[in-house]
């Protein structure tokens, strides 16, 4: 099943695309994480075009088989219902999940779903946060400061600005979309 149009026509979408585009000779050799699995996602292994990368995805809601592995469950259970995952991923791609206005977060919700992230993450890896900015109730706002920046540095990376803002012409919807490396904690 394919649907190449969506990744031409819808706007966030074409600048996504870009960076699945990108990615696989980023990372090079390593794994990646993709969030969230709606049918166009199908391509976007194929999209990475590097068979030294593996691509796996995780969803709750339904399954999809063009990926090297797959966690059928929320990102704040993964660890949960498939433990020894830490430190697994060179790379999480978070497009419209954490920020999304169809899935609200809590503020408790949030970090927890960040917590498991960066257990997910190995150490120096790259979060890429892909949100709106419809949601207006402070409840359910992305908590950058609080939850994003302590644990990750904004980076320039793949010739994209660490911070970039995608608006779409016809709607109007503004996108954010951030390259954040996880720190490296030093032990004490």
């Amino acid at each position: 099943m394919s649907s190449h149009s969506h990744w031409s026509t819808a706007t966030d979408k074409i600048f996504i695309k870009k960076i699945y585009d990108n990615i696989g000779s980023y990372i090079n050799q390593g794994t990646i994480l993709d969030l969230g699995v709606e049918d166009y996602n199908f391509d976007c292994n194929k999209f990475i075009n590097n068979d030294s990368v593996k691509y796996w995805q995780l969803e709750p809601y339904r399954v999809c088989e063009n990926n090297d592995g797959f966690f059928h469950c929320t990102v704040q259970e993964c660890l949960e219902k498939y433990p020894g995952n830490e430190n697994k991923f060179n790379c999480i791609l978070d497009f419209g999940v954490l920020g999304w206005n169809g899935i609200r977060f809590s503020q408790k919700e949030q970090k927890k779903y960040i917590d498991t992230i960066l257990k997910l993450l190995k150490p120096g890896g790259l979060y890429v946060l892909h949100g709106d900015r419809v949601e207006e109730d402070l409840e359910y706002k992305i908590n950058v400061d609080e939850f994003i920046f302590p644990n990750f540095e904004l980076v320039s990376v793949m010739g994209f600005n660490s911070h970039e803002i995608v608006k779409c012409p016809r709607w109007g919807t503004v996108w954010d979309i951030r390259f954040l490396k996880k720190k490296c904690r030093s032990r004490r």
